[in-house]
């Protein structure tokens, strides 16, 4: 029998959040002593814009995924309706209100431009250049033959 958790990130679609939506969750649940800087991570995308789909979504997911089922047994008093109403009302008070959202989800969508222009090219970071040098000898090995 899966546990709760697993149920509970098995039935909630949160792949299908909007960014704009997972966002206001993520700075919802948002905890300043937490290891991660989001706000420094979304300024990160200024020089990474590719990291929005590598990283951040599945990052955002799981930590808001893991906040709602903390959320969840703190409210264990309210009706499933109630809870939903709850969540509801807190996000659109952040999207309607919060001014950090506003300036991370600019920045969210400045960067998200950048991927899906035409005329962009994103440069490897600097791993990808250190093991495109490294591994780029292999295609001047012939195969062998068959």
């Amino acid at each position: 029998m899966p546990s709760r958790y697993a149920q509970f990130k098995e039935k909630l679609p949160i792949s299908r959040l909007s960014d704009d939506v997972l966002l206001a969750f993520r700075v919802l649940f948002d905890d300043p002593l937490d290891i991660v800087d989001l706000a420094q991570d979304i300024a990160d995308l200024a020089l990474y814009p590719e990291r929005l789909q590598e990283s951040y979504r599945k990052e955002w997911e799981a930590y808001v995924l893991k906040a709602l089922a903390f959320e969840i047994r703190q409210h264990d008093n309210l009706s499933p309706a109630e809870f939903i109403e709850l969540m509801m009302s807190k996000v659109e008070a952040i999207q309607q209100n919060n001014d950090t959202y506003h300036n991370l989800l600019r920045q969210v969508h400045h960067a998200k431009s950048i991927l899906q222009s035409e005329n962009t090219v994103i440069f490897p970071t600097p791993l990808r250049q250190q093991l495109t040098a490294f591994l780029l000898p292999i295609t001047t090995i012939t195969p062998p033959k068959k």
